[in-house]
């Protein structure tokens, strides 16, 4: 049988959201979830650890969407003249000019794992929303606060593809380089914490829930412990969903299929959590 994780990221940011991934995980699909802190619907975490005992839980920190957990005086580098998180591209750049002061980072991710800790316990693994700590320089901090919260593992991005087709000479190029940069900075990071031995990523030419393309490249790689990130919701209508409102329907119709789940069983896929690891 080949180990297979299955994360649904963010948690607690609606209703539609925490239904989605409350069905995926139901239908046995679903093995571990991630929790947003500052969003509308964090009382949904209360009880996830008693409604689903078999699954991993993380803190997922988010400081580019919404508002800090902190007082906005203690993080104001974090946030615009609104109290409202920089958005991820301003947040890497502000970072990169010396504009976010990495003490303020620190303490508001020491609010919201605090916070995490009260509300679903010790955290299961880590990650960051939007991938913010794919800036070298705030990985650290983030680092810094799992490491003395004593969080054991974090997602990885070494790469495993299911629709890397056409890219073009130039892009193929530049996914060489990355593919090689993540390689060597997430192998360093793996002494440090348990992850994935890879993460599936996409270049949007296909979605993960058309036929059995994700399926296919996962049995084709071989190797267990590859990590699929979901981000289903029962509709399309939130202010936070972006350019991907329509593929999270798609994601929740995925995730919620018992044929589907059936389809991945039969195949040889068992579905694990990061406590496997």
């Amino acid at each position: 049988m080949q180990k297979l994780i299955v994360t649904a990221d963010d948690y607690g940011m609606c209703d539609i959201v925490d239904q989605a991934i409350d069905k995926g995980i139901e239908n046995g699909f679903i093995t571990t979830t991630n929790v947003m802190l500052n969003m509308e619907t964090l009382h949904n975490a209360t009880d996830l650890r008693q409604r689903f005992p078999n699954i991993s839980i993380g803190v997922h920190w988010n400081v580019t969407t919404g508002r800090p957990v902190s007082d906005v005086c203690k993080i104001a580098s974090l946030v615009d003249d609104k109290g409202v998180f920089w958005p991820i591209n301003e947040f890497k750049k502000r970072f990169s000019n010396g504009y976010i002061v990495p003490s303020d980072l620190e303490k508001e991710l020491e609010a919201q794992y605090e916070l995490f800790e009260k509300t679903c316990g010790r955290a299961d693994y880590w990650n960051t929303h939007e991938n913010s700590s794919l800036h070298i320089g705030a990985f650290k901090v983030f680092e810094k606060v799992a490491q003395k919260y004593n969080i054991p593992a974090t997602r990885t991005f070494k790469r495993v593809y299911y629709d890397k087709i056409n890219l073009g000479a130039k892009r193929e190029i530049r996914e060489f380089m990355v593919r090689v940069f993540f390689e060597l900075w997430f192998t360093k990071i793996g002494r440090k914490f348990k992850m994935p031995i890879a993460r599936v990523v996409s270049f949007d030419k296909i979605s993960k829930t058309c036929g059995d393309v994700l399926l296919n490249a996962i049995k084709k790689d071989k190797r267990d412990y590859i990590e699929v990130v979901f981000h289903p919701s029962i509709s399309a209508e939130h202010e936070f969903f972006g350019n991907i409102s329509d593929e999270r329907v798609k994601e929740y119709e995925f995730v919620s299929s018992e044929e589907v789940v059936n389809r991945y069983k039969s195949n040889g896929i068992e579905f694990v959590n990061f406590s496997d690891l």
